[in-house]
């Protein structure tokens, strides 16, 4: 896997790629506008292509900073690439692009989403608290977002 960051070429397939990962996937537009906002997209790309232009986007991070903490706002992977350490190796990748001064990193995800949990509970994130009724469900009923943080 190569590590790199995204460009608002990207925005399309990261698009594609969130429809495949999420019930409630960003938009084209919605990258674009986090990539404008001075956000940073980072994305994992297979090397099994030999071109570099085919070579999939197989997970991508959006973070935001602000001061001494780094926020998540987005983590997919694509699903023929999960249970193999890709979001793991992902998470690391872009925590090690942080500067120094970045102290904590914050997150939210769904209550339901147990895999996504736990991995962030393998990297060292704690449950600081609940946001009830945050995600919205396919059945039009809302789930409750966790809050969790990463002291660095």
């Amino acid at each position: 896997m190569d590590f790199e960051r995204a460009g608002e070429e990207d925005c399309e397939i990261l698009a594609t790629l969130a429809r495949s990962a999420h019930s409630h996937p960003w938009s084209a537009g919605q990258y674009r506008d986090s990539l404008k906002a001075g956000h940073h997209c980072w994305v994992l790309r297979s090397t099994e292509a030999a071109d570099l232009q085919t070579r999939p986007i197989v997970a991508c991070c959006v973070v935001s900073r602000l001061f001494d903490e780094a926020e998540i706002l987005d983590v997919a992977v694509a699903p023929n690439y999960r249970n193999l350490g890709i979001g793991a190796q992902l998470l690391q990748h872009v925590f090690a692009q942080f500067p120094e001064d970045v102290a904590r990193v914050l997150l939210e995800v769904r209550a339901s989403n147990r895999p996504a949990r736990a991995l962030y509970r393998k990297l060292g994130f704690s449950e600081d608290g609940r946001r009830k009724n945050y995600y919205p469900k396919p059945d039009g009923s809302r789930e409750d977002a966790l809050l969790m943080s990463l002291v660095l």
